[in-house]
């Protein structure tokens, strides 16, 4: 059963036990990617240019949403046209990934390590767009057997809809797949698409429902588990 952060267990030997993942799935923003202070900084440019204010309970709001579902959130403050601003989100996001979107500490390791052992997916919240540009900055994107958009299904996280696309994509059932998220609304994805979740959230407003919990990615109880998989 997932728990909140202040419940995890201290090693992930101890949490999985003899449990191997028959593939891995990752969140990209803020996970494997240091982008999510550029999307905060998005909103906060597109908020600016709306005349609205992004305040406290905005932000909390946003966490996780995609552009699809915070565009239109925004329009009803601004009274303006949610189309026009999902574009501006994109436009302004797009720039901001292309310049100085860079890997999270610790996520070439990982992924490098992971992937030699078991087929590893990408799933997003993000547009394709924005998603291509994250990972062609990433410098790994080798090691993708396939990335999934949240344009590409039904509902985007919380639903489970992105994980279930990338479990089908890399040929795996979702209860022998683990996820890793830093937010709250993809770990209520990844649970709800039956997967082990490991979080790695980096906000303190941040409370994701998981299975275990590490610091970073650079973990060495983390690499430790992975260098133990057959």
């Amino acid at each position: 059963m997932p728990t909140h952060r202040d419940q995890f267990f201290s090693t992930f030997l101890e949490t999985f036990g003899s449990w191997r993942p028959d593939a891995v799935i990752f969140d990209c923003d803020g996970l494997l990617m240091d982008t999510e202070s550029l999307w905060t900084r998005t909103q906060e440019m597109v908020c600016d240019q709306l005349g609205i204010a992004l305040d406290r309970e905005l932000r909390h709001q946003l966490v996780g949403l995609p552009a699809s579902r915070i565009g239109p959130l925004m329009a009803q403050r601004a009274g303006a046209e949610p189309a026009s601003v999902i574009k501006q989100l994109l436009d302004v996001n797009e720039l901001l990934v292309l310049e100085s979107g860079r890997p999270m500490p610790g996520a070439r390791e990982i992924v490098e390590a992971m992937g030699a052992k078991v087929p590893l997916a990408v799933a997003s919240n993000s547009a394709r767009r924005i998603l291509d540009v994250a990972i062609s900055r990433s410098g790994f994107e080798s090691q993708f057997t396939a990335t999934v958009s949240a344009e590409e299904v039904a509902q985007p996280k919380p639903a489970p809809d992105v994980y279930l696309a990338a479990a089908e994509a890399l040929g795996a059932a979702p209860g022998k797949c683990v996820a890793f998220e830093d937010s709250e609304a993809g770990a209520k994805a990844a649970v709800a698409a039956g997967m082990n979740v490991i979080a790695v959230p980096h906000m303190a407003s941040q409370e994701p429902l998981a299975h275990a919990f590490c610091g970073s990615l650079e973990s060495r109880d983390l690499l430790a588990w992975v260098a133990a998989w057959k």
